[in-house]
C-alpha cells in the first residue's frame, strides 16, 4: 500500500477522501496501459475520443525525458460508496490535468465545461463536493475550436483568471507541457 496526502494505492484502485468526505476511486494504470489505451482510440476513430488520445499521445512525447511523465489517461472517477461517474480524467502528468476538447462552439458546451472544471481547482477543494485534484496539479484545457467564441467569454475568462491554462491545437503543447 502506498500512501500520499492521504491518497491510497491498493495495487490497482486509487483512493481518496476529498474534505467534503467524498471517497473517491480510479484505476492506477501503468505507461504501458496509458499508450496501449491511447493506441486502441486512435484506431478506433471516435473524434472525439480520437481528439483526447491525439493530446495525451503529444503529451506523452513532451514529457519522454523530463522531470515530468504521464500518469493518466481516459480514467473514470467513481465514487467510492455510491459507485456513480464522478468525472474523469483525459490526461494527467505529474504536474498537470489535462482536460481535451475538440470544439466549444456553442454556449452549452462552455457552460458545462466550467461546471467541469470546477472540480480539478485547487482553490475549491473545500467547497466543491465532486473535487477531484488532490495533488492540486495545474489544470490544463487544450481546444480545437471556440466557434465564433473567444477566450474573453465571461466563463473562459473566468477560469483564466483562476490560473486554468487554454492552449489552442495540439501543436501549442510544447510551450506549456516543458515549463
Amino acid at each position: 500500500m502506498i500512501r500520499e496526502k492521504q491518497i491510497v494505492f491498493d495495487g490497482q484502485t486509487w483512493s481518496w477522501t476529498n474534505p467534503k468526505n467524498t471517497t473517491l476511486k480510479w484505476s492506477g494504470l501503468s505507461k504501458e496501459v496509458i499508450i496501449k489505451n491511447i493506441d486502441n482510440i486512435l484506431i478506433k476513430g471516435d473524434p472525439t475520443a480520437v481528439f483526447q488520445a491525439s493530446v495525451a499521445k503529444k503529451i506523452l512525447e513532451l514529457v519522454e525525458n523530463t522531470a515530468d511523465e504521464i500518469t493518466d489517461f481516459s480514467n473514470k472517477v467513481l465514487n467510492k460508496i455510491t459507485r456513480r461517474l464522478n468525472g474523469d480524467i483525459d490526461c494527467a502528468t505529474k504536474k498537470y490535468i489535462i482536460e481535451a476538447k475538440s470544439s466549444l462552439h456553442n454556449e452549452k458546451s462552455i457552460i458545462e465545461l466550467g461546471e467541469q472544471i470546477q472540480k480539478y481547482l485547487p482553490e475549491n477543494i473545500k467547497t466543491v463536493k465532486e473535487f477531484m485534484n488532490p495533488l492540486n496539479k495545474k489544470v490544463v484545457i487544450v481546444y480545437e475550436d471556440l466557434g465564433t467564441y473567444t477566450l474573453n467569454h465571461p466563463i473562459l475568462k473566468e477560469l483564466q483568471q483562476k490560473g486554468v491554462i487554454f492552449i489552442k491545437g495540439i501543436e501549442n503543447l510544447k510551450k506549456t507541457i516543458l515549463k
